[in-house]
């Protein structure tokens, strides 16, 4: 266990060092390669140079081969010649035999020579042709296998560099903004969701030299890892909690009379609004302002209790040493100014039974503190100001106190534009104080954060401000995802919008059947005549005779014919016809359920920039460092 505490602890370290670098970041962007591409030369390969033999040189290959017998054959004619030649010179001179054999020899020489030259120059062209061809060849052949070998090596080449390039390929972005919005607004989210998001976006601001001030008003300590990482960093932190530390906080302690009760009516009017708001803010600056203007030092809840009581003349100065006698004279002096109206006396109780708590929680703090609200604000590291509070009418007090001692602190504020103020919770605080808070933080040049748990009723008149970027978390109400997806927008698509299938059988079957009978009768008459004479002639005279016949031939023929056939016939056919429509639709660019669906950390950022509205999903979860393929620097395009 304890090495697998060393290797966590390594891990850890590992990852706040890659989460304190000062380029901004709200999270990470994962895009999925662009899958390799196939070489463009793939379907070319190289083609093979054809060589064509000429014509002699196939028909000298013919001769070539018949070179020997075409010598017999010269052989035998010229022999021929030679034996034909000497007949003839025999038939003129018979006399000169020695000259029949001496041109015989003479013709067969010549023609044997002559065949022999004929062979010798047939078979000398043909080399010549030949060793000619195969040159041509062989180089056709050498150039055809380097071109092929050089043909392989460009596609693996090419492939291995794709293969290379989406193996290590940047899978995850860094989120950055494009603009400078005065105002972030996150809506949805979880508890683990709205921490990452606080380590990611907090770390990129401490490590560029901002200070962030977080007002937790989730109960949640959404904050609490950015705190453990920043001080392991060596960076100022400081963490209150209310009421706890309240005294020691000194939320109070360097207003004024008239700020003190601004800050206080403005509390008492978001939370308890009525049809004459107005007019009991106006009434509750007026008394708040004559306490507080009586009072001696820093201002505390126990002593605006304590004033209350005096208007009130239910204050015991004999048991209460909160006041001073002097303090007590002051106020006292003032009471018949105060009024003893109805109204007066019960916005005096209303305020007191308000404030009560918040001075029991004062009295119970061991520290005391005169350095009011105003040093807590770092000009450099990490401030947090949580509440905690078993009651909810009490914890809302606070929250509200709190925020409005920021916003008027905020009123005064000279920022140095490297401050970053968040809100956590900020839907328990009315739309029109964040919209107030909103205005003095542009004016001070404070960079503001409101992270607001449900996107409902007043909130959602944040959606979409002039100079605001949205983050869109996990919204599980099937309204405020509607709500969401509708702020996202509509778009021109191309779906799937009907398939068919038809599936077709044919089948034919036939007989047929045929039967003839065919009678035929066919005569026929010949004649036949023939006849003969003759004569001889003997010793005692001349003789003839003569003979003759005729004759007739009659013929008839009858014929009957009988035939039949049957024919069976039989086919089949199968067809199927798909088909695929797509239509154009106008839907959710992102679908109300998957704003729904979305994983604890991820999110949908919706910004107008300079070059249009950008619109994509991101994860803020500051582990993402760990993981391989990580880009640095935001993506182009």
């Amino acid at each position: 266990m304890q090495g697998r505490d060393v290797v966590v602890a390594g891990r850890t370290t590992e990852m706040w060092e890659r989460l304190f670098q000062p380029a901004e970041r709200w999270g990470w962007e994962f895009v999925k390669p662009v899958p390799a591409a196939v070489s463009p030369e793939a379907g070319t390969p190289p083609i093979a140079e054809q060589v064509y033999a000429p014509q002699d040189y196939q028909l000298r290959e013919k001769r070539s081969k018949r070179a020997w017998i075409g010598l017999l054959g010269y052989v035998v004619l010229a022999f021929v010649v030679a034996l034909m030649a000497a007949g003839m010179v025999q038939a003129v001179a018979k006399q000169v035999p020695a000259a029949i054999e001496v041109t015989g020899w003479v013709v067969l020489g010549t023609g044997v020579l002559l065949a022999v030259w004929n062979l010798l120059r047939t078979r000398r062209r043909f080399s010549v042709m030949k060793r000619d061809y195969t040159t041509r060849y062989n180089g056709a052949v050498e150039r055809y296998n380097q071109a092929y070998t050089s043909w392989q090596q460009r596609v693996a080449e090419h492939d291995r560099r794709e293969a290379r390039r989406v193996a290590e390929a940047m899978r995850w972005y860094p989120v950055q903004l494009t603009s400078r919005p005065a105002r972030i607004d996150v809506f949805g989210g979880t508890e683990d969701g709205w921490a990452s998001l606080l380590m990611t976006v907090g770390s990129t601001q401490l490590a560029a030299g901002s200070s962030v001030f977080l007002l937790d008003f989730t109960d949640l300590a959404v904050g609490d890892n950015l705190a453990v990482a920043a001080a392991a960093k060596g960076y100022p932190v400081a963490v209150q909690e209310l009421p706890r530390d309240l005294a020691e906080l000194g939320i109070i302690a360097d207003l004024d009379a008239t700020e003190l009760a601004e800050v206080i009516a403005e509390t008492m009017h978001t939370m308890n609004r009525t049809q004459f708001g107005a007019d009991l803010r106006g009434l509750h600056i007026d008394l708040l302002t004559a306490v507080g203007e009586r009072l001696s030092g820093p201002p505390t809840f126990a002593k605006l209790v304590a004033g209350l009581q005096v208007f009130r003349r239910v204050y015991d100065a004999g048991s209460d040493d909160t006041l001073s006698p002097d303090e007590v004279r002051k106020l006292n002096s003032y009471v018949d100014t105060v009024g003893s109206t109805e109204q007066t006396r019960n916005e005096l109780q209303a305020l007191e039974g308000e404030l009560r708590g918040l001075a029991r929680a004062e009295r119970a703090s061991e520290t005391q503190t005169t350095a009011g609200f105003r040093a807590l604000w770092p000009v450099r590291g990490y401030s947090v100001v949580a509440t905690r509070s078993k009651t909810g009418r009490h914890r809302r007090l606070v929250e509200h106190i709190v925020f409005h001692r920021t916003l008027q602190e905020l009123h005064t504020r000279e920022s140095t534009g490297r401050e970053t103020l968040i809100v956590a919770g900020a839907d328990q605080i009315g739309l029109e104080s964040l919209e107030a808070m909103a205005r003095q933080a542009r004016r001070a040049g404070v960079r503001l954060i409101f992270l607001v748990q449900h996107l409902r009723d007043d909130m959602q008149k944040l959606l979409g401000a002039a100079g605001t970027v949205t983050l869109l978390m996990q919204l599980g109400n099937g309204d405020e995802a509607a709500n969401a997806a509708e702020f996202i927008g509509r778009g021109h698509k191309f779906e799937l919008s009907q398939l068919t299938l038809q599936v077709g059988r044919t089948l034919t079957h036939g007989t047929s059947s045929t039967e003839g009978v065919s009678v035929g009768v066919q005569r026929s008459r010949g004649y036949t005549y023939g006849g003969s004479s003759g004569g001889s002639t003997g010793p005692s005279g001349s003789s003839s005779n003569s003979s003759s016949s005729w004759s007739t031939t009659n013929t008839t023929t009858h014929s009957r014919e009988r035939n039949w056939s049957e024919t069976v016939s039989q086919s089949e056919a199968d067809s199927e016809n798909r088909g695929m429509t797509a239509a154009r639709v106008y839907e959710f660019e992102v679908e109300p359920t998957a704003l729904q669906g979305l994983a604890p950390t991820a999110f949908v950022m919706v910004e107008n920039g300079a070059s249009g509205r950008r619109v994509l999903t991101g994860d803020c979860n500051p582990g993402t460092v760990l993981l391989d393929r990580v880009a640095d620097r935001p993506r182009i395009g």
